[in-house]
């Protein structure tokens, strides 16, 4: 059985992160706008970003969904584009030891 995603949970997080205030919200605004850009070349269609509660060592916590399900073809390539591009992100930031998490349609396992 083939499930389309409608959403998924993206999680970011660095151990024992030494970020002040003002560096994680460039860190999240970074990320929004990288998802963004990574949506519209893949899936070329609306979606939604709505914050989640931060836990632990987590610096970016969203949960991204779509306004109609897409398919899990798109949704592999989105993905693939998403990571490329926070990779180089955090290369280019000089960041190491990030973690990513994805979980695709969250509400299913609730």
């Amino acid at each position: 059985m083939i499930i389309n995603i409608a959403m998924v949970d993206i999680k970011v997080s660095k151990k024992n992160p030494d970020f002040n205030e003002r560096e994680k919200k460039l860190f999240e605004v970074l990320l929004l706008n990288i998802g963004a850009a990574a949506n519209m070349v893949t899936t070329k269609q609306n979606m939604m970003q709505t914050p989640m509660t931060l836990e632990g060592d987590e610096l970016f916590s969203y949960q991204i969904a779509w306004q109609n399900s897409i398919s899990q073809e798109q949704y592999e390539e989105f993905l693939t584009t998403l990571k490329r591009r926070f990779e180089t992100a955090f290369k280019m930031s000089d960041l190491e030891d990030i973690t990513m998490e994805f979980l695709e349609n969250s509400y299913l396992n609730k």
